[in-house]
């Protein structure tokens, strides 16, 4: 953002810093935070004194409004939006309409949170020592869950309220595979597993996977961390995890190997697993020797002289001498 000020009787060109936008306040132009509340022009108004500087109150006659104290005069504001002021406690906030009609209704524990009673997408924090509205983000609804208020999805509000013990456990839902269910404020409350994964229970856990690791059938593993390659598919790997082998997949690009005997599987270059191969041990090479089956043995063959075994092979070959 950019302003013009006037420099030695010629207008010059000015930029406000990053982060800020151009404002026009009492006949000036400057730079403000573009999220502070929108001072209105005082012009034809009479200054009012106070005292405590930063202290607000409300507009009477203009309900989008509020005062500030600044420099020991009262100047109106303008809320963001379509923001009403609200006091409360002794103090102006600019809120939302449904916020600022809501019944005015005290508390006694700070941050505490509730649903409201007549909107499902509401809840209540204990503001101030009163109870102040907020709404749930999307197509999320309010559910009381122990001692606090959390928004969650419409199922997981619908579902039946079950009991649990262990804080934290997790579990699988019959019938929803792509949902699961945590153990929280001694409630099961449900949750879905992102990016289109799937609910696998595996030892005492619930875990998201992907569909094909889900449907892979029940194989129980001895040692944890262990890896192995699959026979049907070079992409998948397999890791031992609480007993039971799961299905993983190498990055793209990338084939499941195992390099010697007995050591874990690994993932690597496509095209360099096909042109590797795998050193066994190489033994010292043995010397040849021919062996002469003529009918008489070793010992006898080399007695004979040059001549005598020539003539021999000539005949066993049918070799001219």
């Amino acid at each position: 953002a950019s302003y013009f000020q006037c420099v030695k009787s010629a207008w010059q060109q000015m930029t406000c810093t990053a982060g800020t936008e151009c404002r026009t306040v009492n006949n000036k132009a400057v730079c403000a935070d573009p999220n502070a509340p929108v001072e209105s022009s005082t012009s034809t108004e009479t200054k009012v004194a106070c005292d405590i500087n930063n202290s607000t109150m409300c507009d009477a006659s203009d309900k989008s409004a509020f005062y500030m104290c600044t420099d020991k005069f009262w100047t109106k504001m303008q809320c963001d939006g379509t923001n009403v002021c609200m006091a409360r406690g002794g103090k102006t906030a600019c809120v939302d309409q449904a916020t600022a009609d809501a019944p005015v209704l005290p508390c006694t524990v700070a941050n505490a949170t509730q649903c409201a009673p007549d909107n499902q997408k509401i809840f209540q924090i204990c503001i101030d020592d009163y109870w102040t509205n907020s709404t749930c983000a999307d197509d999320n609804y309010c559910l009381l869950r122990g001692d606090s208020a959390v928004c969650v999805d419409k199922a997981t509000a619908n579902a039946p309220v079950l009991p649990c013990t262990t804080a934290k456990a997790t579990r699988c839902i019959d019938g929803a595979p792509q949902k699961y269910q945590l153990c929280y404020d001694g409630y099961w409350s449900n949750s879905t597993c992102i990016d289109n994964n799937y609910c696998l229970f595996r030892g005492e856990s619930a875990l998201c996977v992907d569909k094909a690791t889900a449907e892979a059938p029940v194989q129980p593993c001895t040692k944890a961390n262990a890896t192995r390659c699959v026979d049907e598919d070079e992409l998948v790997y397999q890791l031992c995890y609480d007993g039971f082998w799961s299905n993983s997949t190498c990055d793209t690009g990338n084939v499941c190997r195992m390099p010697d005997t007995g050591k874990n599987a690994v993932c690597m270059d496509k095209d360099e697993a096909y042109l590797s191969i795998t050193m066994s041990t190489l033994h010292e090479p043995t010397p040849f020797r021919g062996t002469i089956s003529m009918g008489v043995s070793v010992r006898d063959a080399l007695s004979w002289g040059p001549s005598v075994v020539l003539g021999a092979l000539a005949i066993a070959f049918g070799v001219g001498i």
